[in-house]
């Protein structure tokens, strides 16, 4: 019954979760030795998932650490060597904040310049708008760098820890602590999904993990909400995979604090954030508000392109109607 219930609340898309449970109960190996998860069929490939289980492994084997400390650890750690990554990428999005208005006429130069067909203009503004960005050191590679590798490390933890959750591995199920001391299990009190929503609700309040994200006042207010409306989907989820999640969430918010620090930015050489007097002259729209103006300034141009190309055809039927009536008239002189 309990064996039933363990594959009925696992991993939906590893159908060998029976096979390596099968594994699970005739290894010789413990928890302890280094090569337990791969001799119970987990860490068999180089998939983000394998890595972080193997990442585990070692910490849980060489620290003694139970398992829940294991998690927090293991997590911690990571973040710590991602933490260069978004260093750059927030020192990148301060920089680009900084020239913002130049880089938004120039945008909008480039707009007219394809709007009106004028190819050479065009091409003008984007070689200044290139120029704007290397004299200011703004590489937009390493805006985009940290949240891939964040998402990377991510998806490859929650799927790694279920993973191991869903068996359970031998320990899971004794080496949590306080109220959550079975870690293959859900929290019977949801306080873990409480406190990570929390947790990851006041990072995004924040500015997120780059620490200067900016976000508008409704699309802020929604971005703190949703880590509490995701209650519903995490409620089952073993309390392995919400120890993740909250230590996951408490990194969040050190870091943004840590690169919302004028001292510190400056400290390690990092471009000052933008202040509030900056904020207030040019003010960062939010997420919804730069899609609607992308959206009428994609509308706009099309209308624009649309009457231009209409008055494109009716020149061309007017030389085309103005060459017929020649040719009549050619004809009827040389009758």
């Amino acid at each position: 019954d309990s064996e039933e219930r363990e594959i009925e609340t696992s991993l939906g898309f590893d159908e060998d979760l029976a096979a390596k449970q099968e594994l699970l109960h005739n290894t010789t190996l413990t928890s302890d030795q280094l090569g337990y998860l791969k001799s119970v069929g987990l860490v068999d490939g180089w998939w983000p998932s394998d890595i972080i289980q193997q990442v585990l492994e070692y910490v849980h084997v060489f620290s003694g650490l139970p398992w829940w400390s294991t998690i927090a650890v293991t997590t911690v750690a990571f973040r710590v060597l991602l933490f260069p990554l978004f260093m750059k990428s927030s020192d990148t999005m301060a920089r680009s904040q900084s020239i913002m208005p130049e880089t938004k006429r120039l945008r909008k130069e480039m707009t007219n310049a394809m709007t009106t067909g004028d190819r050479a203009l065009q091409q003008r503004k984007q070689m200044e708008l290139s120029m704007l960005n290397k004299k200011h050191g703004v590489k937009y590679s390493r805006m985009f760098l940290s949240p891939a590798t964040q998402m990377v490390y991510s998806v490859g933890s929650f799927f790694g820890i279920r993973e191991m959750g869903s068996l359970p591995v031998e320990g899971l199920s004794t080496q949590g602590t306080l109220w959550f001391e079975n870690l293959a299990a859900p929290d019977p009190y949801i306080g873990l999904q409480l406190i990570s929503a929390a947790l990851y609700s006041v990072a995004f309040k924040y500015g997120g993990d780059t620490g200067n994200a900016q976000f508008g006042g409704a699309m802020k207010k929604v971005f703190m909400v949703l880590p509490f409306a995701s209650i519903a989907f995490t409620w089952n989820m073993s309390a392995a995979v919400m120890v993740y999640f909250g230590a996951n969430g408490l990194c969040s918010i050190i870091q943004s604090q840590l690169l919302r620090n004028a001292a510190f930015r400056r400290t390690v050489g990092m471009f000052p954030l933008p202040t509030q007097a900056q904020l207030a002259q040019n003010p960062q729209k939010g997420m919804f508000d730069n899609f609607n103006d992308t959206w009428k300034e994609m509308q706009q141009n099309n209308k624009v392109r649309a009457e231009r190309e209409e008055e494109a055809m009716k020149g061309v039927e007017l030389a085309r109607k103005q060459a017929t009536s020649n040719r009549v008239i050619v004809k009827s002189k040389h009758r």
